[in-house]
């Protein structure tokens, strides 16, 4: 705002629109150390706020890129974003059996040649019980308050067990940054529901507190820069606030939305997005896990800067129509779209 208007609103008893004296807020990292392809990333994101909205696929790590590959079979074009997880089980659950994380690296490599924006997500065993683990009993868990505490002290006997669980893969990590890969990075995620071991804990002690604890290890202690640090509660339901670390804690927000059990309630209220929208503060958003893919209607109402459908779940909740049609609209960008507009 220029000072001579400025100066007529003071006059008139009118104060200056905070976002017009703020400015809008600028592509620049959580981490200053970031390196220029993280860099890059963040800023090709935030150029699409508004405008377009990125597909994308999530791929179990038993099958690597099964579910990408059947996109592609079916709308013959690839996600622009291709997500993958670290695992935690061993073959009695064997599509996130942590034996094939060797195979992890060689297959981010091909897809991030092919055009693929990389997400990874990390269903972390419980520290207490160690890896491999179920998905019942492990994953979903929980910590007493004395071992939550005791898991964000460092030198604690629990810390150190969390510690090497992270350091492990943290050496998967390096490898991609050697590599050049930039990679968007959202641990913790659905924090704000009660079912993960990490979850369910609101406030600054809570999983923000986790949160804040994996950051500093991984930026101060293996100077990862690679990463852009994606937040990504359940449904934002009232509270969700009490779990974010604060916009100067987290690169880009996300959602995972998925039908509401026993209800005809629609899948994407408006009032959902508002409220991310408002925690965001202009940060890019994503709708970072869903089964039904919201319509082409419906992203121009709610422009998610992406969206990633969890496996298999997106041709179980959708008919090849309504996939094909959310992959043509003009709005969905895919990965060769993505090589294009990075270069």
């Amino acid at each position: 705002m220029r000072p001579l208007c400025f100066l007529f609103l003071c006059l008139l008893g009118l104060s200056a629109p905070l976002a017009l004296v703020a400015g809008p807020p600028k592509p620049r990292p959580i981490n200053p150390h970031a390196t220029p392809e993280a860099r890059r990333l963040l800023a090709y994101l935030y150029g699409l706020r508004g405008k377009h909205t990125l597909s994308g696929m999530h791929n179990v790590l038993g099958l690597m890129s099964a579910t990408t590959d059947s996109v592609q079979r079916l709308t013959g074009e690839y996600p622009a974003i291709w997500g993958g997880d670290f695992g935690f089980a061993d073959s009695t659950h064997d599509i996130d059996n942590i034996k094939y994380r060797p195979l992890l690296v060689a297959e981010i490599k091909k897809q991030h040649q092919r055009g693929a924006i990389i997400v990874l997500s990390y269903h972390q065993a419980n520290p207490a019980l160690g890896e491999p683990t179920p998905f019942e009993g492990g994953i979903l868990s929980k910590l007493t308050d004395a071992q939550w505490q005791e898991l964000l002290t460092p030198g604690t006997p629990l810390y150190q067990k969390w510690a090497a669980q992270m350091d492990l893969l943290a050496g998967y990590l390096q490898q991609l940054q050697a590599a050049r890969i930039p990679i968007i990075f959202r641990p913790y995620h659905e924090m704000n529901g009660g079912w993960f071991w990490w979850g369910g804990r609101p406030g600054p002690q809570g999983a923000a507190a986790l949160w804040n604890q994996l950051y500093k290890y991984y930026t101060q202690h293996h100077h990862l820069n690679n990463i852009l640090w994606a937040w990504t509660p359940d449904k934002p339901t009232p509270g969700v606030e009490t779990f974010f670390p604060g916009r100067d804690k987290v690169d880009l927000l996300g959602t995972d939305i998925y039908p509401r059990k026993d209800s005809a309630a629609a899948v994407y209220p408006q009032r959902w997005y508002a409220a991310m929208q408002q925690l965001a503060g202009g940060k890019p958003l994503g709708l970072s896990e869903q089964s039904v893919l919201p319509t082409p209607a419906q992203l121009a109402q709610q422009p998610y800067v992406w969206f990633m459908s969890w496996g298999k779940m997106l041709f179980n909740a959708n008919s090849a129509a309504e996939i094909k049609r959310v992959y043509a609209d003009p709005r969905v960008l895919n990965a060769g779209d993505v090589t294009k507009g990075l270069k």
